[in-house]
């Protein structure tokens, strides 16, 4: 997401210029539809508005592109950024040392989905290895927050991650978020609930490290029960079954470096996919 997380027409544009310069507002309508959104063309003309006015777009006779001074800005603005957070390789926390386990508590479903995608990447930045292993009971974060997982799917894949995820349910919402997972370096698998019969349970693995996401009872019960009960989203009140996400929860989010746990882990998803077991791993620098 480039601007507020209410832009999303102004978004999609501005990553479609990103990609050709000189477009008319029908190309971009047009280029926006394959993407599968749907706007009218009233509605381009308005967002590319409102992207002149904000000094993001430029237009010339009936031919839009980025406007060259925002474009460089956002290359200082991504420069900076990158060195704050990507090749200075520091956190905003110590990992846990070996044997050590680090503890969060969070009250909001959706603020604890985000805070697990920073906490991946950052072990991902960490690694050398960069394999992570997931295993989820239903894969909800797709359908309550979209936008932001397509954005974690696709920052795995920059960072050159492979993720291998076992998502114990086969569920139309859980085949609902495949489409995300076909964006990445995800190699997946449905309906396998062997690895973890606990269905408030969600764990990461990344080379000695094991992060586990402990859902409240009530929490897992609905998302359980909303999965298993949605066979299509034809006729479904939407902020009905999203507000399953914004009610107060009971959520214990732990990190530990705990080296054989981490390994008999490993070793369940090498022996599943079928992976050749690396059984050291080197921090990254």
């Amino acid at each position: 997401m480039i601007l507020q997380s209410d832009a999303i027409l102004e978004n999609s544009i501005i990553l479609l210029l990103s990609r050709q310069f000189n477009l008319s507002a029908s190309d971009i309508q047009k280029k926006i539809h394959h993407t599968g959104k749907q706007y009218s063309l009233q509605g381009i003309y308005k967002g590319l508005q409102k992207l002149q006015i904000s000094g993001i777009v430029i237009k010339e006779k009936q031919f839009y592109s980025l406007r060259l001074p925002w474009v460089m800005d956002f290359i200082a603005l991504a420069d900076v950024m990158a060195e704050t957070y990507i090749e200075s390789g520091a956190t905003f926390f110590s990992l846990p040392e070996r044997g050590e386990r680090m503890i969060w508590r969070f009250k909001n479903v959706l603020r604890m989905n985000e805070f697990w995608s920073h906490i991946l990447l950052i072990l991902v930045q960490k690694s050398a290895d960069k394999t992570l292993f997931g295993w989820n009971p239903h894969l909800w974060f797709h359908f309550a927050q979209t936008a932001q997982e397509e954005q974690y799917i696709k920052a795995l894949k920059l960072a050159h991650s492979k993720l291998y995820l076992i998502i114990g349910g086969d569920t139309y919402l859980d085949r609902w978020a495949e489409k995300y997972l076909k964006i990445g370096n995800v190699e997946y698998v449905y309906g396998n609930d062997h690895l973890e019969k606990d269905q408030s349970k969600y764990i990461n693995i990344i080379d000695d490290y094991v992060l586990t996401i402990k859902l409240d009872e009530k929490s897992a019960q609905l998302v359980n029960a909303l999965y298993d009960n949605t066979t299509s989203l034809e006729g479904a009140n939407l902020q009905d079954l999203l507000q399953i996400f914004h009610m107060k929860a009971n959520i214990k989010f732990w990190l530990e470096n705990n080296p054989s746990k981490a390994l008999q882990y490993r070793k369940k998803f090498s022996r599943f996919f079928g992976i050749k077991e690396i059984k050291t791993h080197k921090r990254a620098a």
